[in-house]
């Protein structure tokens, strides 16, 4: 059976966790076997606590790295130090490659997944595939997704009419997306240089001659920010 690690970089997310991690616990994982790892960092609310509970409920298959900086930057939306958050996810990176696992489930820790993600996600055999994430309910554009097209001149602009009915590729993607080992034992990796991480990852991957691609199919809720979950 396949095995597929889940997990994320994340900092004082206690507003929206235990949401986060019930979402994880429903997922329908018939077809897997999973183990999660997150990757703590500067935490000042009640996260660590709320993780070890939750490493509690599954026994041995939970794994809680804790990554401190001497100068922690900012953790709300539009605060992020995007290299710093590169080095977090790099780190999720190698704990994967020290594992058994086929597939990695990056989800960031704001997105509450419907139970059919993996069985979906991973029925499409893609080598880098996401489900959908709304990003633009905060700017008041309900039409930003987490799915982009590279133009000619290498900048980057939001796919608005796509299927929602099938798999379909984009050049970049991010927020909720599944990984094959051959991508990531490829060496492909996170960098803020590009401006968000995501960015440098899908263009390293692509690089490499890996697809990309999200399923329409498969919609997630975005709880953008703690005054509005």
């Amino acid at each position: 059976m396949r095995k597929v690690m889940i997990g994320c970089p994340l900092r004082n997310r206690a507003w929206v966790l235990p949401r986060y991690l019930d979402c994880l616990e429903k997922l329908d994982k018939s077809q897997c076997q999973v183990q999660y790892n997150f990757i703590i960092n500067d935490c000042n609310d009640h996260t660590p606590q709320i993780l070890a509970e939750f490493a509690r409920r599954q026994p041995g298959i939970v794994r809680i790295i804790e990554k401190n900086y001497d100068s922690p930057g900012g953790y709300r939306r539009g605060q992020y130090n995007f290299e710093r958050l590169a080095q977090l996810r790099n780190l999720l990176l190698k704990a994967f490659l020290e594992s058994d696992c086929n597939y990695l489930f990056s989800l960031d820790s704001d997105i509450l997944v419907p139970a059919v993600t993996l069985t979906q996600l991973l029925a499409d055999n893609c080598d880098l595939v996401s489900a959908l994430v709304c990003n633009g309910y905060e700017i008041g554009d309900s039409g930003i997704y987490n799915i982009l097209k590279r133009n000619s001149d290498g900048s980057y602009i939001h796919m608005r009419n796509f299927p929602r009915d099938r798999v379909f590729p984009v050049d970049c993607t991010g927020a909720a997306y599944l990984i094959k080992r051959a991508v990531i034992a490829a060496g492909v990796g996170y960098s803020g240089h590009r401006g968000g991480e995501d960015i440098a990852f899908c263009e390293d991957a692509a690089s490499r001659g890996f697809g990309i691609f999200c399923d329409g199919r498969v919609e997630c809720l975005h709880l953008m920010r703690e005054d509005k979950g």
